[in-house]
């Protein structure tokens, strides 16, 4: 899936009643607990402390075991953890409650099936089907929304129908792991801030990006788990390749807004922390650091030493 996929997941899960009946469209099945995880980490040269770069999957299946000695040794050096956003806290989780109906909704009179083609009405009827979704709870479901949400929304009931477990994705287990070991938190931007990210974009855009998603979605029904075993694996050539190229060929303005834009404005920010001397581990979606407008590219550009510190 491309990042489209985010935090967001608990949130709007939660209000399926039906999502529990759902099963997962046929593909080959993984042994996640048989594969040896050694996901890619980076160390960024400092004056000061060491800064950890590692790019992250937000909802991962709770059999996937990836925190290797090498992660364990970086986490144990750092003083604090930078992630995206503050998604997690019951504070963050209150405030994104009450800001998607704000952004998310349709205007009265609008639906989702009176903005999309006559061809993504059919996907989206085949996409039901395929997950034995009762007649009509998709369509009900999706039809309030804007096709921003309403993309993230097919997302999240595809990952979760696969079995798949938000409180299995890398923040959740960083934040346990740092809450018990006493760490502090830094963000890079708001919880409203990521929501405006999609909220914001043309119409044309979301319908476009929705449209998109939900094609590569019955084209592609593997393409989740081969982006994680990607990301598992440490192959960050094939990650990109999944979560960004298409958005990159089909989705330019997409791309410049949720990669190209927050990355430029998250470089300083990680300067600051590099000026600043202290330890830290930097935790941000994996679709962030590697291509061609990666947080590893654009440090590098900038004179900074990014060193990969597992094979």
């Amino acid at each position: 899936m491309t990042p489209r996929i985010k935090r967001l997941a608990g949130a709007l899960a939660a209000g399926f009643a039906w999502l529990g009946a759902l099963a997962a469209p046929a593909q080959a099945q993984t042994d996640w607990a048989a594969i040896e995880a050694d996901p890619a980490i980076w160390r960024i040269a400092s004056d000061g402390g060491d800064v950890y770069l590692f790019g992250t999957v937000h909802i991962l299946p709770p059999q996937l075991e990836w925190r290797t000695a090498t992660i364990n040794a970086a986490l144990a050096d750092a003083d604090r953890i930078y992630f995206e956003a503050d998604a997690m806290s019951p504070e963050s989780q209150a405030e994104m409650t009450a800001l998607i109906p704000q952004l998310g909704m349709n205007a009265p009179g609008v639906t989702l099936s009176s903005l999309i083609s006559e061809e993504a009405q059919a996907n989206l009827a085949r996409l039901a089907e395929g997950l034995g979704a009762p007649a009509g709870a998709l369509e009900s479901t999706l039809d309030p929304l804007q096709p921003w949400l309403a993309g993230l929304t097919v997302a999240i009931i595809q990952i979760q129908a696969a079995g798949y477990d938000p409180t299995s994705g890398v923040e959740y287990r960083l934040k346990a792991a740092g809450d018990e070991a006493g760490m502090a938190y830094g963000y890079f931007e708001t919880v409203e801030q990521q929501l405006r990210f999609f909220a914001d974009m043309p119409i044309e855009t979301q319908i476009a990006d929705f449209e998109i998603g939900l094609a590569q979605t019955l084209e592609e029904p593997d393409l989740l788990n081969r982006m994680v075993q990607a990301w598992a694996a440490g192959d960050t050539d094939g990650l990109d390749t999944i979560m960004n190229e298409s958005m990159r060929d089909t989705s330019a303005d997409l791309y410049d807004v949720l990669i190209v834009q927050r990355n430029q404005n998250w470089i300083p920010l990680i300067e600051d922390i590099l000026e600043s001397g202290e330890s830290a581990f930097i935790a941000v979606g994996a679709g962030h650091v590697t291509g061609p407008q990666g947080i590893v590219n654009l440090l590098q550009a900038r004179g900074h030493t990014v060193e990969r510190i597992n094979p």
